[in-house]
């Protein structure tokens, strides 16, 4: 039997469990996961997964358990993929330098995250490794080491070409891990355009995410109280005409998949789950990066515009929770001219 392909997994959420789960089922991964909140509670009890895909599963683990990247490196390297399926939260986090310890000269990294332009600052710290992207339409959350899997595992693995790099290692590199990655109860496929795919995840991720934030309304009670055909649209028409003129034509019929994406469940996103648990949300990669890119190309945003607005404000909100920002005790007040 070949030997297993020794994973790093840093972001052990809902997604991150489940991805970690599909790398150890066909045997063909070692996998150590980076814990922190959950790291007691999984070492003694492991994950309870209620998974739409794989059943009812008690005390999961992945092979190895790491309290963080540099224990991980001392204690199971070196690692053949370096997978990130943590929230993309740059304006907290500086996820290039966490896992950099962990990134030898054989490494692959790959970013099964959200948004457009995740790659820049891996690009830049690593100009002489294969970057791959993962583009996930799984729904998962995790909420203290209990997962509940309700949309199946489908996920397109792609590269982020490096130019100074062969076309062809890097597609074998990326093809090599669709192989560990993909079994006969999920679907994972090489994605030919990582861009294309990008913009359209960014359909559901700009737009029904950030309502469903908001408003703290699953997506089955945004459609009962009449949301979808209103705001959602308008937000992911925005979302196609901002990826046209990033070259991406959509095709304007993924406004109703997206909708129907969650059919039958009265699902919560990730980003209204988030809100609830405190967490940080990850706004600039999925609504700030796109606007950024309208601005630059002259398309009009009105209702993305609001929304980001809005969902800054909630940040701060969780940033000054968290004590991130602190606020001082006496208002500051502007003093007339």
């Amino acid at each position: 039997m070949a030997s297993r392909s020794k994973v790093l997994l840093v972001g052990s959420g809902g997604v991150g469990t489940m991805v970690a789960y599909a790398l150890e089922y066909s045997g063909k991964a070692e996998v150590t996961s980076v814990l922190r909140s959950d790291y007691d509670k999984v070492v003694k009890d492991g994950f309870t997964i209620d998974s739409c895909d794989y059943g009812h599963i008690e005390c999961f683990r992945t092979t190895n358990i790491a309290k963080s990247v540099s224990d991980a490196c001392e204690n199971h390297g070196p690692f053949e993929y370096v997978v990130l399926v943590t929230k993309c939260v740059p304006d907290v986090t500086n996820m290039v330098e966490i896992i950099a310890p962990a990134v030898t000269e054989e490494s692959t990294v790959v970013l099964i995250q959200n948004g457009i332009g995740i790659e820049t600052g891996f690009k830049q710290k690593f100009p002489g490794h294969t970057i791959l992207s993962g583009v996930s339409m799984i729904g998962s959350a995790n909420r203290g080491a209990q997962i509940s899997h309700e949309v199946s595992d489908f996920v397109k693995i792609g590269v982020f070409y490096n130019p100074t790099l062969p076309k062809e290692k890097q597609d074998a590199v990326c093809k090599k891990f669709i192989d560990i990655y993909d079994n006969d109860k999920i679907e994972c496929t090489f994605d030919e355009d990582v861009k294309f795919s990008r913009w359209r995840k960014l359909v559901y991720n700009s737009c029904i995410n950030p309502v469903s934030a908001l408003v703290d309304l699953d997506v089955g009670r945004i459609e009962l109280f009449g949301g979808d055909g209103g705001l959602i649209e308008q937000l992911m028409n925005e979302i196609l005409a901002i990826a046209k003129s990033d070259g991406v034509d959509l095709p304007e019929d993924v406004i109703e998949f997206m909708i129907r994406s969650d059919d039958p469940n009265y699902y919560k996103p990730s980003m209204q789950v988030d809100v609830e648990k405190g967490n940080y949300l990850e706004i600039e990669v999925i609504i700030g990066n796109p606007l950024r890119i309208a601005k630059k190309n002259g398309v009009s945003t009105p209702a993305l515009s609001v929304i980001y607005e809005l969902l800054k404000l909630v940040q701060c909100r969780i940033k000054e929770q968290k004590g991130l920002i602190v606020v001082p005790k006496e208002r500051p007040v502007p003093t007339s001219a």
